[in-house]
């Protein structure tokens, strides 16, 4: 499902990272939309300039594949953007959320009253649309106020991979913390910009293999300054990022933190976020292997991790 963020919960209020889509009209008569996707990193709600920032960054990225992908001589304006509530499982929602974009036939509304409050999604015809599109909001008063009947419209996806934003790795960060200090002062002054005054390349193409190996460059980098400072909180809560990308140097920095707490880390903290990532790697096999070490050992923080993922693991 798509919907205008700040309809329904708002996403790009939130800390997570997540998708966000931007709708930009055919630039030109006989030209295709453009339904940009990028991802919106993480930033801590407490600290205002860095949820700035991921936004400013996601709406940047958006006007730059845009821009890529379109041919205009200056950076084209979205109508409005949206927050996704997708699941991957499902054959039309992974259509959204494919490595590479490609045409589309979506339907289309607005809100009477505001036209840059967009709803957009997938069916095999209007009603189709408007059942799954109810069937996937719980906010009755804007499903109401969307403009009937819906357009059927098609559209080209485009995605953070379509153009070479591998060659400005920073600009592909899923979480702000991925920056060093320096650099977020320098991007946010002005840096941004900068990397952006001009259309990003869209080839040579980008590969997956590409891709995640600029994404887990970011993550690696950021999980060896937590150990330089001794963060054995921060370490935890990004093993789980790294375990996307190289589950088995995943599993190995959890046998690190755990093999190294301190009396004075935050050990509450940690058992969560250690039992958390991997509940994140089931399947992997190495995974097997250390819950097997692991209920042989006698330390608390093992056990306690263990019964914390045994919760984690039962829930729906």
């Amino acid at each position: 499902m798509l919907v205008a963020a700040g309809e329904v919960v708002a996403p790009s209020r939130m800390g997570i990272a997540h998708d966000r889509f931007y709708f930009f009209p055919a630039a030109t008569p006989g030209a295709i939309a453009l339904l940009v996707r990028v991802v919106r990193p993480s930033a801590p709600n407490a600290a205002e300039p860095a949820v700035v920032f991921a936004e400013k960054l996601a709406d940047a990225k958006a006007r730059a594949l845009a821009w890529a992908c379109s041919g205009t001589a200056r950076p084209p304006v979205p109508l409005g953007d949206f927050g996704p509530y997708l699941d991957g499982t499902s054959p039309t929602d992974a259509a959204l959320l494919a490595f590479h974009g490609r045409e589309l036939e979506l339907w289309f509304t607005a809100m009477e009253a505001r036209p840059d409050a967009l709803a957009m999604g997938p069916g095999g015809d209007e009603e189709a649309f408007w059942d799954w599109l109810e069937a996937s909001l719980d906010d009755d008063a804007f499903v109401a106020g969307l403009r009937r009947p819906a357009t059927s419209m098609r559209v080209r996806l485009v995605t953070e991979a379509d153009a070479r934003l591998i060659d400005t790795p920073l600009l592909l960060i899923d979480d702000v913390d991925w920056l060093t200090g320096e650099e977020f002062a320098r991007l946010e002054d002005g840096g941004l910009a900068a990397l952006l005054a001009k259309p990003p390349a869209t080839s040579p193409t980008v590969t997956e293999a590409e891709f995640r190996a600029v994404k887990l460059g970011l993550v690696e980098r950021a999980l060896a300054d937590d150990f330089k400072r001794g963060d054995r909180r921060a370490a935890a809560f990004r093993v789980k990022e790294l375990g996307r990308f190289d589950p088995p140097a995943a599993l190995a920095s959890i046998e690190r933190i755990a093999g190294s707490l301190k009396w004075r880390d935050d050990r509450k903290s940690i058992t969560w976020a250690l039992a958390y990532a991997l509940h994140g790697m089931r399947g992997e096999p190495g995974r097997a292997a250390l819950l097997e070490r692991w209920q042989a050992a006698s330390d608390g923080l093992r056990r306690d991790v263990l019964a914390e993922l045994d919760k984690l693991d039962r829930s729906p």
